[in-house]
C-alpha cells in the first residue's frame, strides 16, 4: 500500500511538472508567437486593419486574397493614385489570411468586417488559378480556430463545414491553446534551423504542390482512393459574395498576372457572369516579361509597381460610380 502511496506520489509530481511546462509553453507563445512568422503576426494584425480601414474619412476598399496580391499591390500607391484621380480621399486595406482558401476569406471577413458592422465601399477578392475553388475545411483548421472564427459563426463552422469528429476536435484544441494552434510554425522554425535554405526552399514546394492540385482535379488526403478526383466546387465564394450582398457590399473579382499565361475555368467564368462589378481580368494584359517574376508567380518590385499603376486606372470607373451612387 505504502509502495502504491509514493507511485501515485511520483507520478502526480510528473503530471504536475508536464502541466506546468505547457502552461510556461502556452504563455510565452501568446506573448512571442506572432514572432514565428510574418503571416500569423499579420493575422494578429488583422483586426487592427479592417477597424483602421472602417474609422477612414474616405471610399474604402478592402482586398482579400493570398501572397499574390500582398507582393504585387503597393496599396498607398494605389491610395494616392485613387484620390488624385476621384478628388476625393480613398483608403485601401489588404488582409490576407495564410492560405489561398475561400473559406478562410468567408469566415475571416464573418468576424472582423460583416458581424462588426465595418463594412467596406468595395470588396476585392484577387485570385490566382484554382484559388476559388473549394478546399477541404480541415487544411485550415488550426487557422480558422486560432485567427479566422468568431462565436458567433461556430454553429455554421461546425454544422456545413467541419463535420467530423477529429476536425471538430482538433479545432477546440487549437482554439484554447496558441501551442498547439501553432505548432506547424514551430516545426518550420526547427527544421529552418537544421536544414539549409529550409525557408526559402519550403513555400515553393507547397506552392508548387498546391498549385498541381488546383490546376488538375481535386483530391481528397485523406480518401480511400486519393487517386480519385472529387468534382471542383465554388460553394464557399458563393457563400461570400451572398454574405456580402446580404451587406450591401459589391464584390469585384480580379485575375492576377504570372509568369505563364493561365485560363480562367469555366465554372468561375460562370458564377461570376455578366454581373456588376464583375471581374478585373490582369492575367496577359499587362505583357510583363518572365523576369518580373522571380518564382513563377510572385511579381517583383517593378512588376509591383506596373500592376499598381494600371490596376488604379482599371479600378477608377467602379470607384467613382459606386461613389457617385452613395453620394461621396
Amino acid at each position: 500500500m505504502s509502495r502504491l502511496r509514493e507511485l501515485l506520489r511520483v507520478e502526480g509530481r510528473t503530471l504536475v511538472f508536464i502541466l506546468a511546462g505547457l502552461v510556461v509553453l502556452e504563455i510565452g507563445f501568446r506573448a512571442v508567437g506572432d514572432r514565428l512568422s510574418g503571416d500569423v503576426a499579420h493575422m494578429d494584425r488583422i483586426d487592427d486593419i479592417v477597424a483602421d480601414l472602417d474609422r477612414a474619412d474616405a471610399f474604402k476598399v478592402l482586398f482579400v486574397g493570398n501572397s499574390l496580391i500582398a507582393e504585387g499591390l503597393d496599396p498607398v500607391a494605389l491610395e494616392g493614385s485613387l484620390s488624385i484621380s476621384l478628388a476625393q480621399p480613398v483608403s485601401v486595406g489588404l488582409v490576407r489570411p495564410d492560405g489561398s482558401s475561400p473559406l478562410e476569406w468567408y469566415y475571416l471577413l464573418d468576424r472582423w468586417v460583416f458581424s462588426e458592422g465595418r463594412t467596406p465601399d468595395l470588396l476585392v477578392i484577387p485570385f490566382g488559378p484554382g484559388h476559388l475553388f473549394d478546399r477541404d475545411a480541415r487544411q485550415a483548421t488550426f487557422r480558422l480556430a486560432a485567427h479566422h472564427v468568431g462565436n458567433g459563426a461556430l454553429s455554421e463552422l461546425l454544422s456545413r463545414d467541419l463535420t467530423d469528429f477529429e476536425a471538430r476536435s482538433q479545432f477546440f484544441l487549437a482554439r484554447v491553446s496558441r501551442t498547439y494552434a501553432l505548432r506547424e510554425r514551430i516545426q518550420r522554425r526547427a527544421l529552418d534551423l537544421v536544414i539549409p535554405d529550409y525557408r526559402e526552399l519550403a513555400p515553393l514546394i507547397l506552392r508548387r504542390g498546391a498549385r498541381t492540385a488546383d490546376t488538375g482535379s481535386v483530391t481528397d488526403a485523406d480518401a480511400p482512393n486519393p487517386a480519385v478526383g472529387r468534382t471542383r466546387t465554388l460553394q464557399m465564394v458563393q457563400r461570400l459574395t451572398a454574405r456580402a450582398g446580404t451587406a450591401g457590399v459589391p464584390v469585384l473579382f480580379l485575375a492576377m498576372p504570372e509568369a505563364e499565361l493561365w485560363a480562367v475555368d469555366s465554372a468561375v467564368a460562370t458564377m461570376i457572369g455578366d454581373g456588376w462589378p464583375g471581374l478585373l481580368d490582369f492575367r496577359g494584359s499587362l505583357a510583363l516579361p518572365p523576369e518580373r517574376f522571380p518564382d513563377g508567380e510572385h511579381m517583383d518590385s517593378e512588376g509591383r509597381e506596373r500592376f499598381t499603376e494600371r490596376l488604379s486606372a482599371e479600378l477608377l470607373p467602379t470607384v467613382l460610380r459606386l461613389s457617385e451612387a452613395s453620394g461621396g
